[in-house]
């Protein structure tokens, strides 16, 4: 669901809202060539849940929601944190988007694998307080088996030091 973070232009906090907002100005132009009413009507209406339902505390009611919803959380990986660090101002967020260096999906008996490169063990907070959290309880669990590891002898230094 390409809209669901188009909110982010507005501001990061409540950005699922703002997505809310925008989406529904748009989806009407984007689905008017493809779909007649009522059909319109719904696939806008399933977008709309999608995309609000997407925040850390979204409640999905569909398959479509549960995926966006975690495929939101796979965004995990290092470049997410340059602004933190080049500001000089890191947080656990940031220094545990910087652990990770990739997150690549493969297909698994159970249906999909996600396995996540981690370079240090602040990626953990990336992976049990963002997948994990989306990905409990909804109707993917069952489907999914992630694996995260550090594949180094020794894990990177992050930050030589913290000072707050």
């Amino acid at each position: 669901m390409l809209l669901h973070d188009t909110g982010m232009a507005i501001h990061r906090t409540d950005h699922e809202q703002y997505s809310l907002f925008l989406a529904a100005d748009l989806l009407p132009g984007l689905l008017a060539d493809v779909y007649d009413e009522p059909e319109r009507t719904v696939v806008a209406s399933e977008a709309l849940h999608a995309v609000i339902a997407h925040r850390r505390r979204g409640e999905p009611l569909t398959v479509e929601a549960d995926v966006v919803r975690v495929a939101d959380a796979l965004d995990l990986a290092k470049g997410r944190s340059r602004v933190p660090f080049e500001s000089g101002r890191p947080k656990i967020h940031s220094l545990s988007a910087a652990a990770i260096d990739a997150v690549n999906i493969e297909p698994a008996t159970s249906a999909v694998r996600i396995e996540i490169a981690m370079n240090n063990s602040a990626g953990i907070f990336q992976v049990d307080e963002l997948l994990a959290t989306k990905l409990r309880g909804s109707s993917l669990e069952e489907n999914v088996e992630v694996v995260a590891s550090i594949d180094a002898e020794h894990e990177r230094r992050l930050l030589p030091v913290f000072r707050i």
